[in-house]
């Protein structure tokens, strides 16, 4: 007791380093307990419910290799009373042809094409808005054109997480697994997912995801569509989140069966587009949206400066290391629980050097002038 309070004492003002290590750590255990009680908690069987109708909404431009690949998914769901609209975006390719001899064989598709014009330019927003307002049914669910349901009762199990007060439900959607060393692109969806799910929990709906979410026609009819955006290539997924939550509850869904295969392709650029969208957000919410990280590389440095200057002994790596697995491992028990295997290579590289890596896609996506479709 007599060597702390002499060491207490000869610390001086870096005394209040220490505690600002200490309230750190704590955050940050609390907020790795937090994170694992969400995210592993088990949702509860939605009760059986009538089956409403639902209109299944993809755009796609020049995807009709994509389409030819993934459309069956969506033809062949367990639900009898959906429809799929597929938007066909000013495509050159075989997109329509295809389309036609399909609806010979499924009824239930049903395709427009919007042919290009010089003098107005079309974004995808444009597009969803053709679908919505040619579906027959109030609850819409959107896809992407390179994606394929993981189950084929996506629509039934999307349907029943609607109740009088859901305005929006999301879904989990990501690359398949493959056998790399390093999957980039397939961790960074993985955890802009579980940053949705911490969001929406504590009640703060910003983020969609168009490869795999649903609401109702009926709001966005009351919030006269993407009102006056238009003609911006992002945000028709996490903007009309955000629109649609101040007429009800938005919901994020973990059952595997609602899952999304989505496959990997040149053309679109997931990441970038997510450090785009995060831009247009409330400087308070890309604050709290990065403050985990903020308090993890804070007790790094803090730990570091203060064994490097020699003030605490060097068994405080211990501190280092300990925050550096809690980390890795969190990661990998929520990767299991979505059935994302083959994360843990990963999760330690980008835990070493996914700041830079965030950092690049931020800078990469403000002067970048990619359209995404």
């Amino acid at each position: 007791m007599g060597n702390f309070q002499s060491f207490w004492e000869n610390a001086g003002t870096c005394r209040y380093l220490l505690i600002a290590l200490a309230l750190l750590f704590l955050t940050y255990i609390y907020y790795i307990v937090y994170r694992v009680i969400v995210i592993l908690h088990e949702e509860r069987d939605p009760e059986e419910q009538e089956e409403e109708g639902v209109s299944v909404i993809i755009t796609a431009h020049n995807r009709v290799a994509s389409l030819r690949k993934n459309l069956i998914g969506f033809l062949i769901q367990d639900y009898d009373n959906y429809e799929v609209i597929v938007v066909d975006d000013c495509s050159e390719d075989d997109t329509e042809e295809l389309l036609s001899e399909l609806q010979k064989e499924y009824p239930r598709l049903k395709y427009t094409h919007i042919y290009p014009n010089t003098k107005f330019r079309f974004t995808k927003k444009l597009a969803i808005n053709i679908g919505i307002l040619s579906a027959q049914y109030d609850i819409l669910l959107f896809s992407e054109a390179n994606c394929y349901p993981a189950s084929s009762s996506w629509v039934r199990t999307m349907r029943a997480c609607f109740k009088k007060e859901t305005a929006v439900v999301v879904g989990f959607s990501n690359f398949r697994a493959r056998k790399r060393p390093f999957a980039w692109k397939r961790y960074f969806r993985f955890t802009h997912f579980l940053e949705m799910l911490l969001l929406a929990k504590s009640l703060k709906t910003i983020l969609g995801d168009g490869c795999n979410m649903a609401y109702r026609k009926s709001y966005y009819m009351r919030n006269r569509g993407f009102a006056g955006d238009t003609q911006s290539y992002i945000g028709y997924d996490h903007d009309m989140v955000q629109e649609l939550s101040k007429y009800g509850k938005v919901k994020v869904i973990k059952k595997p069966e609602s899952y999304m295969y989505v496959d990997e392709n040149k053309e679109s650029d997931d990441t970038s587009y997510y450090f785009a969208s995060k831009a247009r957000w409330p400087l308070s919410l890309r604050l709290q949206t990065g403050l985990d990280k903020s308090i993890r590389v804070s007790i790094y440095l803090l730990s570091l400066f203060l064994i490097f200057s020699k003030i605490l002994p060097g068994y405080l790596w211990i501190l280092v290391v300990s925050v550096f697995l809690l980390d890795v491992i969190s990661i990998n028990i929520f990767a299991q629980r979505f059935k994302q295997q083959n994360l843990l290579l990963t999760s330690f590289v980008a835990n070493m050097a996914g700041f830079a890596y965030r950092w690049y896609w931020s800078g990469y996506s403000f002067f970048n002038s990619k359209k995404w479709r």
